[in-house]
């Protein structure tokens, strides 16, 4: 199945997340456009971009020769070292520089936080903050956003900004994340991580069974367990946790779910077309854009928690946020109308915590309210979620 051109040329688009004040870790995926960024943030930066060969070469050899580049431009300059994790001893001559000069700051980009904690470098000792770079938001793109699209392809900017988004996103698939996981594992047994990235991407959205993969891929569970550490170090999936931050009078399960950092991911995963565009998939991709968007969102705000809901029983709900001023359960469906099947985990949690405000995420045409919950077009709420501001409904 070919995909049309589905995305129109874009504008230049400026990020939401405000600049960072002090020296900052950016992680982040391939392709979320953390160069980019940094150069939207501080386009007078020194740069040190660790992706050419030379310069990473050079550096590898001797890390020292960062204070060469250093001594020439003025303290108050910001310096950006991007992809890090190529060069991990270069940390060593950041902490040198920040203990000589306390008032130079420095914005560190990567997309493997395993290629540092591995090689057993120095973290700075806690100088310098954690930021994740998340995808485009729908806030970010504005009018170009487009809810149909964005559940098929996702939001990397790496694809919305590509000539032919179908194309990019296999490319994406195999060369970001494919090569470059297998690499970072030292993966051999090729055929097996393939079988089970499929899996992986079956599962976006759900709970996981490294066990079940482990058999369905011809590997162990061991090496499941660590591929799947793999990808959650180099930012590509996340397990959310079951909320357990409060009594509850019901028995809660324990497994979390698995969310990709970004929907079009899970997609170009899925082993055929027709898998992309089933009901699962379209269900699994609305849910999932809902994720990231709020895991930006709790990016954004230091005191918010991510986490799902879940009873031994089987009643769920799909988001909980908490933040010191409360609590917000969110509930994603497709279609206009919410049955009681619908309402079901969302009033349980309400009945735990009567507290929360409840949201059911739809496809109505506008802002409902049932009782206690809440319903809000989804388009609307993506497009609400905005670093720094209120949750949207």
């Amino acid at each position: 199945m070919t995909m049309p051109a589905l995305i129109p040329p874009l504008p230049p688009i400026r990020r939401l997340s405000p600049p960072p004040t002090g020296s900052t870790f950016l992680f982040g995926p391939r392709g979320t456009g953390k160069s980019t960024y940094a150069q939207q943030c501080f386009p007078d930066a020194l740069l040190l971009d660790l992706r050419s060969g030379p310069v990473a070469r050079m550096l590898a050899a001797e890390p020292e020769r960062l204070h060469q580049s250093l001594d020439a431009v003025a303290v108050d300059r910001w310096v950006v070292i991007d992809e890090v994790q190529r060069v991990p001893a270069i940390l060593d001559a950041v902490h040198q520089r920040m203990d000589r000069e306390p008032a130079r700051r420095f914005l560190l980009s990567g997309s493997s936080a395993r290629s540092l904690h591995r090689s057993g470098v120095n973290l700075l000792g806690g100088r310098a903050g954690r930021r994740i770079m998340s995808p485009f938001l729908a806030a970010e793109l504005g009018p170009a956003f487009s809810l149909p699209v964005a559940q098929r392809i996702g939001m990397l900017p790496v694809i919305w900004t590509a000539d032919s988004a179908q194309q990019a996103l296999a490319d994406y698939a195999a060369v970001a994340v494919f090569d470059e996981v297998r690499a970072e594992a030292r993966v051999r047994q090729i055929d097996g991580f393939a079988r089970a990235l499929e899996q992986l991407a079956l599962s976006h959205g759900s709970v996981i069974s490294p066990t079940a993969i482990a058999q369905l891929a011809s590997v162990k569970k061991s090496t499941v367990i660590d591929w799947i550490d793999v990808l959650e170090s180099m930012f590509l999936i996340a397990r959310v946790p079951v909320f357990g931050a409060r009594p509850s009078r019901r028995a809660l399960a324990a497994q979390p779910k698995l969310y990709f950092a970004d929907t079009g991911i899970a997609a170009a995963f899925r082993p055929t077309d027709s898998a992309r565009v089933a009901p699962d998939a379209i269900g699994a991709a609305r849910e999932g854009l809902v994720y990231q968007h709020l895991a930006a969102w709790c990016e954004g705000h230091r005191d918010a928690r991510l986490s799902t809901w879940r009873t031994t029983g089987g009643v769920e709900v799909d988001f909980v946020v908490e933040t010191s001023t409360g609590l917000a359960a969110v509930e994603v469906k497709s279609g206009h109308t919410l049955r009681p099947a619908d309402r079901r985990g969302l009033l349980a949690f309400h009945d735990e915590f009567p507290e929360a405000r409840l949201v059911a995420l739809t496809d109505v045409p506008t802002k409902q309210q049932q009782g206690p919950i809440t319903i809000v077009p989804l388009a609307e709420f993506l497009l609400g979620i905005v670093p720094g501001a209120p949750l949207p409904a």
